[in-house]
């Protein structure tokens, strides 16, 4: 995983998935970020850090469609999102949130292992939270 920063969107897959949303119709995008979710949600046992890393993209640009304000320190978040953005109900943003949820648990995850590896996983855990209480995560 190409990483350049501990934010949201500061990695390839995270760019490539934004890349896809831009490409798509604000209709479509819905569907592209499920399928990145799923793939998270779905995996049964060791989920490998460019699925996780997709996901939590797709999450991001969830929190980012319902909460912009907050969003828009968020370093290389696209800013097409603020203009372009799509409809988001509560399961999507359930699923954004047990996404996030995933992301910062360290087991069987390793997008975990590589933040941890680099001793940055604490900033990591920081940005999902970020992006958490975008989506008005009660943590519940």
């Amino acid at each position: 995983m190409g990483a350049w920063g501990s934010g949201l969107f500061d990695n390839d897959n995270a760019l490539d998935v934004m890349g896809d949303l831009e490409d798509s119709t604000p209709q479509g995008r819905p569907d592209l970020v499920v399928a990145a979710l799923d793939e998270v949600l779905l995996a049964d046992g060791y989920i490998e850090a460019p699925e996780m890393s997709a996901a939590v993209a797709a999450a991001a640009a969830v929190g980012a469609v319902v909460n912009p304000g907050a969003a828009v320190e968020e370093s290389s978040r696209p800013h097409w999102l603020a203009a372009d953005a799509f409809e988001v109900d509560e399961e999507l943003i359930e699923k954004s949130r047990r996404v996030l949820r995933r992301a910062i648990r360290a087991q069987d995850n390793e997008w975990y292992e590589l933040w941890a590896e680099s001793g940055t996983a604490d900033e990591m855990v920081e940005s999902c939270q970020r992006a958490l209480a975008w989506l008005g995560d009660r943590d519940d």
